[in-house]
């Protein structure tokens, strides 16, 4: 590792330099990871759809593939999302022909966390324990009577309420190594009624004595970030007592555009129009995802003192999850620039800047 053209080095005063990978990538990417970055997040390789696609018959391959890398370049693993709704196997719900119970499914969860744990402890410093479990709008009981003004009306939710997320740390805290810090993780999360969302769930745990060691703010820029609630957001979180990982960051080329507070997705008003301007990438919109980029570390590391880790979701604009963000249910490939390293893998002219204020 070039200690004159390294992030990891730059910014070790600072916190670690992440990146999520895929295990297919690995070695595409083996250079700039050995280069730029100091932690892993496996994409998708911890989740259950991954690790436990039939009850009790665990694989492991391509998640074990991520932490050689990690071994490779002397580094440890953030684990992501052992519990979201997302990528869970119907499995996980149902008991034979009828729903499953909450005991059931706590039992299920317990299962899966120590297999996971007795396999990967020696190679994990932070697991995002439980992965987007607030819901996204306020409550219409209008239009969702009976739902929570606070969580997301997953199956989850349906069938054990709160419950799943408590299991899911007290299963983590008794089997995670002690040293491995503890985390929930979300978007939109310095929105501020999804942030009072947050704060209520991460509440709730601490009142029932559960272990929440950090917050995990994704950090998916879809729309301008507004830096003083982001400053705003780090302040209320570490005021729980939590540490801070930035943790899936990327800049889509619609956060150049002033959308305000707003998570555009298919259907809402002004997401065509958005995404049909988000396919000119012409230099000045390069040059304005750089400049997010610049200012964004900038709040980072006025917030060392609370942030352990920052994590881009990805390693090079070649292959990003935003290539597939598009206006149809099947889009064409529309091709974002979301990263800090370009289509060739080689470093954007913020990577610079961002070396000379680490220095400054």
């Amino acid at each position: 590792m070039s200690e004159l053209f390294s992030l990891a080095k730059a910014y070790e005063n600072y916190f670690k330099i992440g990146a999520a990978v895929s295990s297919f990538g690995l070695s595409e990417y083996r250079g700039l990871l050995l280069e730029h970055f100091n932690s892993l997040t496996p994409e998708n390789e911890m989740k259950y759809a991954l690790t436990e696609a039939a009850e009790g018959q665990f694989q492991f391959e391509q998640a074990d593939a991520i932490v050689a890398m990690a071994r490779e370049m002397g580094v440890k693993i953030r684990a992501h999302a052992p519990v979201w709704h997302n990528q869970t196997a119907p499995w996980m719900y149902r008991d034979g022909d009828r729903p499953a119970s909450p005991e059931l499914i706590y039992a299920r969860i317990d299962s899966h966390s120590k297999a996971l744990c007795q396999r990967y402890n020696g190679d994990v410093y932070a697991w995002d324990v439980v992965n987007e479990a607030t819901r996204d709008d306020p409550l219409d009981p209008a239009k969702a009577p009976g739902e929570s003004p606070v969580y997301r009306n997953s199956e989850y939710y349906q069938l054990c309420g709160a419950g799943f997320i408590e299991a899911a740390f007290r299963s983590m805290a008794r089997y995670a190594a002690p040293d491995a810090q503890l985390f929930y993780n979300d978007y939109n999360e310095c929105m501020p009624e999804k942030r009072d969302r947050i704060v209520s769930l991460i509440r709730h745990l601490q009142e029932k004595g559960c272990r929440v060691d950090g917050m995990g703010m994704q950090q998916h820029y879809f729309a301008a970030p507004d830096y003083d609630e982001l400053k705003r957001s780090i302040e209320i979180y570490a005021g729980l007592g939590l540490r801070i990982h930035v943790t899936e960051l990327d800049v889509s080329m619609t956060a150049r555009l002033s959308l305000g507070d707003r998570r555009l997705k298919p259907g809402t008003p002004g997401y065509e129009e958005c995404v049909r301007e988000a396919l000119r990438a012409t230099p000045e919109a390069l040059d304005k995802i750089n400049e997010i980029y610049v200012k964004l570390f900038e709040v980072y590391r006025s917030y060392a003192d609370v942030i352990d880790c920052v994590t881009t979701w990805g390693v090079a604009d070649d292959r990003t999850w935003l290539d597939s963000f598009g206006i149809n249910r099947n889009p064409p490939r529309i091709k974002q620039h979301p990263l800090l390293f370009d289509e060739s893998r080689q470093a954007k002219p913020c990577v610079q800047q961002l070396l000379d204020a680490a220095k400054e």
